[in-house]
């Protein structure tokens, strides 16, 4: 551990679990920047809030600042801020997303506003709370001609209860609606995301960077993309089952954190 000098830790899957906190891994990373290392957690989950998750993590023992937090939610404002010039959108996402697209200065529109006119783009994250007339509006969007973003196309969320469906499963119903992708998906295993990560932390050296997840697909993957080392931890989504039958390979597997200590 000494030879980093940036962690990038997922949080659904390695420090809560819908909620719940994992404290194996939590003990380890609570140790991690007691000596020093700076960890920023990067998460696919567009619905957190970056100062709410912050004083959850606070709760927990991690001395994080809303600052040392990177959503898929954030990426995507940066993204569009930056590199479009979407000015309105329809959110099909929860409370972080909408708080991102509100501090970007994007303007909202309702499903009653879409029914008249089409924003610049549609935005979809994680919507525990969406339907079938949202999703549908959506669409129709979409078809209209608006740009169509992706916080991540994740297929799977895990909750305390098992699985669950993530953002890119209620992605995929328009994709297939419309036979087409998303314009861009902002979040892992888009290196753009650590991109966002690494300039906020002000590191350049991607030897010196180490990325912790619970999913192949995504964490790994991206971090193996950068060029980074990668740590696989189970207590979230892959499995060591997985990591056999799949190309993507992290430099290490571990049961939880407490054993890279």
């Amino acid at each position: 551990m000494l030879d980093y000098d940036l962690i990038i830790s997922d949080v659904d899957g390695v420090v809560f679990r819908e909620g719940e906190p994992i404290w194996e891994n939590i003990q380890s990373i609570r140790q991690m920047i007691s000596r020093g290392k700076k960890v920023i957690f990067v998460t696919n989950n567009s619905g957190f809030s970056r100062v709410l998750l912050s004083r959850q993590l606070n709760y927990v023992g991690l001395d994080v600042s809303s600052n040392d937090i990177i959503t898929s939610a954030l990426s995507a404002a940066i993204y569009m801020k930056r590199k479009t010039d979407i000015k309105s959108v329809y959110v099909i996402g929860e409370e972080g997303l909408v708080e991102e697209m509100k501090n970007f200065s994007f303007q909202l529109f309702s499903s009653t506003d879409v029914e008249v006119k089409n924003p610049d783009s549609v935005i979809l994250g994680l919507d525990r709370l969406s339907n079938y007339d949202k999703i549908s509006a959506g669409m129709r969007c979409i078809y209209n001609g608006s740009k169509f973003i992706a916080t991540n196309m994740d297929r799977l969320w895990p909750s305390k209860d098992g699985l669950k469906l993530g953002a890119g499963a209620l992605a995929a119903a328009i994709v297939y609606a419309l036979r087409r992708e998303p314009d861009f998906v902002a979040g892992k295993p888009n290196k753009w995301i650590i991109e966002v990560a690494m300039e906020l932390a002000s590191i350049k050296d991607l030897s010196k960077v180490l990325v912790i997840g619970d999913q192949l697909e995504t964490d790994i993957k991206m971090g193996n993309d950068i060029g980074a080392d990668t740590i696989l931890v189970l207590t979230g989504i892959s499995t060591e089952r997985d990591v056999e039958k799949s190309d993507v390979k992290p430099t290490r597997v571990v049961k939880n954190l407490s054993s890279i200590l």
